[in-house]
């Protein structure tokens, strides 16, 4: 059973986790992950602390080699082995109305032979400033490749039905100079309507053209890592123009929280106050394995507007 209110966890069961996370990778490093938790017993949580130690797959002990065991104790603490192999769950569902945070991919091209393109996050509602307001989707460029092609929600496919194409690429900017850009905005073809809020986080408040504060509190909904959060970091400026083309964003503790990952890219980077900071195109390195990192890269969301003369939806 659970206890019936929070248990503190004991700062020295903290520092004797992390003691015996070094002792195990003593034998092999990195092989194991270690911390502070309830104790199991007979598949229920009891109201025990204990360190636990995280393997791929337990085994009865007489089948462990002696060097492999997890002692029983340790720093004062009984332990408690977990079976446990996190897997990602990506967000594949179908959407109507449309709305941001979700997934989308592009038609098939050639290069992707006979393999269904990559997927990548539908950002959010925006309308145009030049065809009298129309609503289209906001993403990144490298997620759509190239105008004048079919956009799917879910992504496609082996066999997706032609009721997921909600629209076609109407505009794309990816360029360096004078500043970064990797944008691109979908004109809806009226199948399925557009909502301005993001899945899992709410309703848009507009956009922020300000240039944010170090530190500034951020959040993103993309299809592989859902609802993070984090603290923007950097600024990074443009080798071009005295201005600044990029921002990078930081999970709560670096290389430890998860930030982004592939699959994320065209998420919309907010505020507290649910307005659009940014737009995400990238994570800066794979510090918490393949294609999954603790921070991100996002274009400012004013250089993405100018570029393609579109307006954030509220």
């Amino acid at each position: 059973m659970l206890p019936e209110r929070p248990i503190p966890a004991p700062s020295d069961a903290i520092e004797a986790s992390i003691e015996l996370r070094n002792h195990l990778n003593a034998r092999e490093a990195g092989k194991y992950t270690t911390g502070v938790g309830l104790k199991q017993a007979g598949g229920e949580f009891t109201t025990q602390i204990a360190l636990f130690v995280y393997v791929p797959q337990k085994r009865p002990p007489k089948d462990v080699l002696e060097g492999e065991l997890v002692p029983p104790e340790f720093g004062g603490y009984v332990t408690d082995v977990v079976e446990a192999r996190p897997t990602l769950i990506d967000d594949t569902a179908r959407y109507d109305p449309l709305r941001g945070g979700i997934e989308m991919s592009r038609e098939r091209l050639i290069q992707d032979g006979i393999f269904a393109p990559p997927t990548g996050t539908l950002g959010a509602l925006v309308t145009s400033r030049v065809n009298g307001g129309d609503a289209q989707i906001l993403t990144c460029a490298h997620v759509v490749q190239q105008t004048d092609i079919d956009v799917y929600q879910p992504g496609l496919g082996s066999i997706s039905p032609t009721t997921d194409i909600v629209g076609t690429v109407s505009a794309l900017r990816r360029e360096f100079n004078p500043l970064f850009l990797d944008c691109a905005v979908i004109d809806l073809n009226g199948s399925r309507s557009g909502k301005a809020t993001i899945e899992d986080i709410g309703a848009v408040q507009g956009a922020v053209v300000d240039v944010p504060s170090i530190g500034e509190v951020v959040k993103k909904r993309g299809k592989r890592t859902l609802v993070t959060y984090g603290f923007v970091v950097r600024l990074i400026s443009s080798p071009f123009v005295p201005a600044y083309d990029q921002m990078e964003i930081s999970g709560a503790v670096p290389f430890v929280t998860l930030f982004a990952g592939g699959g994320d890219s065209g998420s919309v980077v907010l505020n507290s106050s649910n307005q659009v900071l940014g737009l995400l195109f990238a994570i800066p390195r794979e510090d918490l394995g393949p294609g999954l990192g603790s921070g991100g890269l996002a274009m400012p969301i004013f250089d993405v507007q100018e570029a393609l003369q579109v307006d954030i939806a509220t």
